[in-house]
Order: structure tokens, then sequence, then C-alpha cells
């Protein structure tokens, strides 16, 4: 039965029985008033047109199979296995286990087969997943194997599904049991050559920096001052939305993937200001030409940030520290910036902004990071608003002495900590 119907399936009957039985009645209820009409009508109605829905589903389905070309049915899990087929057995059973069977049924030409599946779970043993059966538990792999090869089909590797609900004692024992048959033993995701990249442990970019204890209270401040910001903007962003789609469309907020604490990675939101960089006839228009005086005014204001509000919330950024950079925009040793949460705004920004260098804007960062306290972030606040209303000015006392601080650390690490 699970061939031919799944719960898919099921919920699109439902909906369409629903729909016709409500059609049904409201047009007879317009005509007739539903006069004489038990009430059990639609109800019994319903159920007639759902089974008879499901079996010409089902009896489709079973003539496709029946009727399906040859040349259709080459990698169907009823063809004859070729003997140079990497045969598997799958442990643990569930949807992406289901998904990788069918990938490797559908792959042309085929080269893997899954034979059989095992499960921790004694209720599955028996069923079918993806039309493997379930043959039994993960201890009996070595049974399994043996079973097969007395029939002359061998066992080429094992597979493990990356979410199989198995304990960490069982995968030790069938790993030790593979090495001992001389079978590679893999997860799913290895197989398939699905492992995340391999990147630069928290560990490497904190060292042993410390910091006062306002640190740990700013999250708490991030999230309620973030939470009244997001309330008390919110006539003002649905405005900025409602211009930016006027201006350039949808949609109205765009990402970039920036780098933030401990070195992790994560998705920057704003409103987009900038127009496509092709034309409707797909010709390509410069940068300079993309950024129109509407979307000049907002990224003045500062108004296109305020999507980061949410950034804030879920503890990807802070209202105030050092602004989070493109990977390839990192200085050269960014093990410091990294080690709190990026800004909405800054030390950097109220001092010179997009105007000062790089090497300038990481020294003023690093400064910030030195010398952070609550008076100081409600300074940075204020210091915000002004210089959205005025514009970009440069401190150049502010980049001096951040600059010699950046130096002395350079010069003598220990003198910082």
């Amino acid at each position: 039965m699970s061939r031919f119907f799944s719960i898919h399936d099921a919920f699109a009957i439902c909906g369409a029985v629903a729909c016709t039985v409500a059609a049904s009645s409201s047009t007879l209820f317009v005509f007739t008033r539903l006069d004489g009409v038990p009430r059990s009508t639609p109800l019994i109605f319903g159920l007639v047109l759902g089974c008879g829905l499901i079996s010409t589903r089902i009896a489709a389905r079973a003539l496709y199979r029946e009727f399906k070309s040859p040349r259709d049915m080459t990698n169907a899990p009823t063809t004859p296995a070729s003997p140079d087929l990497r045969r598997i057995i799958l442990i643990g059973v569930d949807r992406f286990a289901a998904v990788a069977i069918k990938l490797t049924e559908y792959q042309k030409p085929r080269t893997t087969q899954v034979i059989a599946a095992l499960d921790q779970r004694t209720s599955n043993v028996g069923r079918k997943i993806s039309g493997i059966k379930i043959v039994g538990l993960a201890d009996d792999l070595e049974a399994v194997i043996k079973e097969y090869a007395v029939h002359g089909v061998d066992i080429h590797e094992v597979w493990l599904s990356d979410d199989a609900p198995l304990p960490l004692d069982v995968i030790d024992r069938i790993g030790a049991r593979c090495a001992s048959l001389g079978l590679p033993f893999q997860r799913l995701s290895e197989a398939f050559n699905l492992a995340p990249l391999c990147a630069q442990p928290p560990s490497t970019l904190a060292g042993d920096e410390q910091f006062n204890g306002y640190m740990e209270f700013k999250r708490f401040f991030d999230v309620v001052a973030a939470a009244g910001l997001l309330i008390g903007l919110a006539p003002i962003a649905l405005l900025v939305a409602g211009v930016t789609f006027y201006d350039v469309g949808a949609p109205t907020l765009f990402w970039q993937q920036r780098v933030g604490r401990n070195g992790r990675k994560f998705l920057l939101y704003k409103f987009r200001t900038y127009h496509a960089p092709f034309d409707g006839t797909g010709r390509f228009i410069p940068e300079a030409q993309r950024l129109s005086k509407i979307g000049r005014l907002i990224r003045a204001s500062r108004l296109d940030e305020i999507p980061q509000l949410f950034n804030v919330l879920i503890g990807d950024m802070s209202l105030i520290g050092p602004r989070p950079l493109l990977p390839h925009d990192q200085p050269s040793d960014p093990r410091l910036r990294l080690l709190v949460r990026p800004g909405v705004t800054g030390w950097a920004q109220i001092n010179g902004g997009t105007i000062v260098t790089p090497e300038e804007k990481d020294a003023l960062d690093v400064w910030y990071i030195r010398n952070a306290s609550f008076y100081l972030d409600l300074k940075i606040l204020v210091n915000t608003v002004l210089f959205a209303l005025t514009g970009e000015k440069i401190n150049q006392n502010a980049i001096e002495e951040a600059i010699s601080l950046r130096q002395r650390e350079m010069e003598y690490p220990q003198a910082a900590e």
C-alpha cells in the first residue's frame, strides 16, 4: 500500500474532498436551501468521494508501474542487480536514509545498491524504507552479512544514517565489527561528500583574553533595547520598506554573510538601497548608478540597518560593538575583535565611519573592546543619532589614541592583559 499512497497524497485528497463538499453544499443551498437533505449527506458524500479518489490513484499508479517502459525501469528496485554494483547495508531508519536510498536507485548508470537496512528499534524490523526491507537490529550486522554471503551476495560497505537514534556504544561496536571484517564504515554525509566545512575552532580565536563583567551584562541590555526599538521603530520600518519597494522593487531586504563572535558566520540583514546589477534587457549597470537618491538618503540616515535589530535579538549581534566585516575585509589579526559580538553601531562609526582607513577602524574597534562600559555605550548611541542627522566626521584625537593603544599592544602583548 505504501508504494502507491503516501501521507502527502492523503493531505491532497482531504483538501480536494473538503473543497468539493463545501462547493457542492453551497451550490445546493443557494438553489434548494437543502430542504429535506439529511445532515449526514455531505459527510457520506465526502467519504464516498475520498474512497473513490484513493482507489483511483492506487489503480493508476499500479497500472503505471505495470506498463512502465523497460528503459524507465532500468534503475527500479525490481530490476536484477548487476554483479559489479557496490552493495551497501544501511544502518538507521530516518528520512535522510530514505532519500539516500532513492538517490542510489535513480543514478544512471547505477553503481551502488542498498541491499538491506538495519535499525535499533525492534518495531521496525520487517518493515520497509523506500522499498528496502529492514531485516534486523543494528547488532545483527555480522550475522546479516554472513547470511548474504551464503547466498553469493557480498557486502562492500556499511553506511550509518547521520541522525540514526543509536547509542554511541552501539556505533562503536558496529565500527569495530566492520573493521574486523575489512568493510568501510562511514556516515551517509561522508558517503555523499556532504561533510561540513572545517571551520577554525573558536578556541583558537578566543585565546586567553578576559573582559570585565559588563560584556556579560550587555546581552540583557541588548535584548531589552532591541525589543523596545523594534516596537518603537515599527512605523518607520514599514515606511522604509514601502519606499524601498517603490524605489528598487522586491525583495525589500537583502542579506550578506558576515563573520561574528568566535569566527562564526551569520547572515546580516538590511533594507535594499541598490538597484539590481542588470536592467530589463540584461545590460550591466555600473555600481555608481545603482544607488538611487532615495537609497542614498536611507543609507545616510542609517535607516537601512533597522532589520539588524532582529540579529541582535537572536544573539548574532549586539547594539554596540565592532561592525561585522566580510571575510575578505578582516584585519591581519582579527582575534580580539572576534571575541565580542559585532554591533549595529560602534566607536569606529561615530569617529569616522566609512571615511577612516581599515587600519584606523580596526584600532578604534580594539580601543572600544578594551574600554567598553555602560556609559560609553550610551555615548555611542547618542552620537549615532547625531551622526545620522549631521553626517560622518573624523575625530582625529580618538583615532590617534586608538592607534597608539593598538601599537602598544602589538609591541607588548602582555601589557594588554
